[in-house]
């Protein structure tokens, strides 16, 4: 079975997503950025980078790098965007000639990734003098709606806001936190689409979460998934 399909047809679930609970996650984003065009962009989630791709999508004149070593996606990118696959910490070199960025991207940052503190120091020599990494990050609890088989393996990974801070500490970068709460209403077709793509480490790292778990944890479902979506957002300088 398929344990991460990230098509089109996931893209716009994730995307429509985002529209809907997170526009003003990225208008605060874009605000302290000062400029929304002529962005250089580096995007090293280890999932959809749909905000980085939206920033290419809407603002031709932004060149967005992404760097992941999760599956490629099957859909086409816009022409200012350069995918590399690989590991940040062990490849950064192969787009240090695309930098430095005045924007780095990290979303669903968590223990997945290994060397916090390394992945941060890496960063900061990417990252041009008065640009940002932004990081977003999710608590231990409550987790979303995930099969109850992700459950353990998401405790396991969710990176706390004090371990953030401490790896930002080690690094020399200059700190600055936001908490949210966000009331979430979802179809579940749009949900099963958005647990597919691998989005979520924890959804998309545990082995026995395969397609037909997620299907039937969604058709199990009555009516849609209501939540609050609790997260943390980290903005990082020199």
């Amino acid at each position: 079975m398929v344990r991460v399909k990230f098509g089109k047809e996931q893209y716009e679930a994730i995307k429509k997503f985002e529209v809907q609970h997170h526009g003003d996650f990225w208008k605060l984003i874009m605000d302290k950025m000062g400029k929304s065009d002529g962005l250089s962009i580096l995007d090293v989630s280890e999932e959809a980078c749909l905000f980085a791709l939206t920033l290419a999508e809407n603002h031709p004149t932004n060149k967005l790098t992404i760097m992941t070593s999760s599956v490629r996606p099957t859909f086409d990118f816009p022409v200012n965007v350069q995918y590399h696959k690989g590991s940040i910490l062990r490849n950064a070199d192969s787009i240090a000639q695309s930098g430095p960025f005045d924007l780095i991207i990290f979303n669903e940052i968590s223990h997945d990734i290994g060397d916090i503190d390394g992945l941060f120091k890496k960063l900061k020599t990417l990252l041009k003098d008065g640009g940002q990494i932004v990081l977003f990050s999710r608590p231990k609890n409550p987790p979303l709606p995930v099969p109850d088989i992700c459950l353990m393996l998401w405790r396991k990974l969710a990176a706390t806001k004090e371990e953030l801070l401490a790896s930002a500490n080690a690094a020399q970068l200059n700190s600055t936190c936001f908490s949210a709460a966000v009331p979430i209403s979802v179809d579940k077709v749009q949900w099963e689409n958005i647990l597919y793509s691998g989005c979520f480490p924890a959804v998309k790292n545990t082995p026995k979460c395969d397609e037909r778990t997620i299907r039937d944890f969604c058709v199990s479902k009555s009516g849609k998934f209501e939540f609050e979506e609790k997260l943390l957002i980290v903005m990082l300088r020199k």
